[in-house]
């Protein structure tokens, strides 16, 4: 306020010696006028456009604290979450190794299955040769004796029956 008045202390003789005579004489009353009127205008208005100005700057500040702790809370979350992947990560890495040497394993294993069965198979395939190869060697003596006992021709005695068994058996 005491600026205003400073300007128009300046201002006012400065205008009064401008003025001519065609220009009313009532200025003095004019601008004492004006000066009341922006001192009425200051007294009312100046607190409450300070208020409003120091209200909105302030409402800025602390919108700009709001916004600086939710971007403080959104790098912890993101440190957390980082830390968060590197565990899985971590964790995916030992599955997937584990995963690996537990296949291995199950690999031997099936392959150990499979040649302990293929090798039971071959002693079952053999013991069931030895077995068809005994009794096909049953079949043609039991024939062959029956040949023997049919035909009256040979008489034979049984050391002979035994010596021409051995002979067809081997």
């Amino acid at each position: 306020m005491k600026k205003i008045l400073l300007i128009f202390s300046f201002l006012l003789p400065v205008l009064i010696f401008a003025a001519d005579e065609s220009v009313p004489k009532d200025i003095i009353p004019r601008t004492l006028n004006f000066i009341l009127f922006v001192a009425l205008l200051y007294y009312f208005v100046a607190n409450p456009v300070r208020d409003f100005f120091v209200g909105r700057a302030k409402g800025i500040a602390d919108e700009c604290d709001k916004v600086q702790n939710n971007l403080r809370e959104s790098k912890k979350k993101l440190q957390s979450a980082q830390q968060g992947i590197d565990v899985a990560s971590r964790q995916a890495e030992e599955i997937v190794s584990g995963a690996k040497r537990e296949a291995i394993i199950m690999k031997q294993k099936i392959e150990e299955n499979a040649l302990r069965e293929i090798e039971i198979m071959v002693k079952q395939y053999n013991d069931s040769l030895k077995f068809e190869n005994r009794r096909m060697e049953q079949a043609v003596i039991q024939e062959i004796l029956k040949e023997l006992f049919r035909s009256d021709a040979l008489n034979l005695d049984k050391t002979a029956y035994a010596e021409i068994l051995l002979k067809k058996v081997a």
